[in-house]
């Protein structure tokens, strides 16, 4: 009898990859409400894109959690157009799209996305490989995305912290955010 081992995506978080995050408002004069949200020790490489990001350790071993995407490598595939589960190039040369598997039906052509793009190559490892991409699934291709906005924790002084989608655009509340995944707007989407 043989065992095959099933790889763990790319993007995916390791249970040792989580790191406590002593967060706080802090007073900021650059902010547009002269507060932010930082780290309580704070390093340059915090932010990005006007928005501070979930702090994980990278190390790639012991058990995976799957429910959770690793918030500096699902960025990094996002901003390169590289492949969630091999971190190769995303984009295939003969077509000069970009593929994406998922286990349902999306409900509209183009739109935003937080899940990075799945080369060919790979297309066929995740189908089998994943229970709920083998009960349905869906590839869609595009010929490129741009960054949108981000999926965070939004903090406010005034109520409890909200999970939402917020716009590049959105400064003021950006600076209350802490990020956990890049979202982008892909156009010509379509369902193959």
């Amino acid at each position: 009898m043989t065992t095959t081992t099933v790889r763990a995506p790319y993007v995916v978080a390791y249970e040792v990859e989580t790191v406590a995050l002593d967060l706080a408002v802090i007073h900021d004069v650059w902010a547009l409400n002269g507060r932010r949200l930082s780290y309580i020790d704070p390093v340059a490489s915090d932010w990005s894109m006007g928005v501070l990001w979930a702090r994980q350790k990278c190390d790639r071993r012991g058990k995976v959690n799957y429910k959770e995407m690793h918030t500096l490598r699902q960025r990094t595939c996002m901003l390169h157009r590289l492949c969630q589960v091999c971190e190769g190039p995303a984009l295939d040369p003969s077509t000069g799209r970009l593929s994406w598997v998922f286990h349902e039906e999306l409900p509209a052509t183009s739109g935003r996305l937080s899940k990075p793009p799945t080369c060919l190559r790979c297309i066929p490892e995740a189908l089998a490989a994943c229970p709920h991409l083998q009960l349905d699934a869906h590839v869609y291709t595009s010929p490129d995305y741009e960054p949108w906005g981000v999926k965070g924790v939004v903090f406010s002084t005034s109520g409890r912290p909200a999970f939402q989608d917020i716009p590049l655009t959105d400064l003021p509340t950006l600076e209350l955010t802490l990020a956990r995944a890049l979202i982008v707007h892909t156009w010509g989407l379509e369902h193959v």
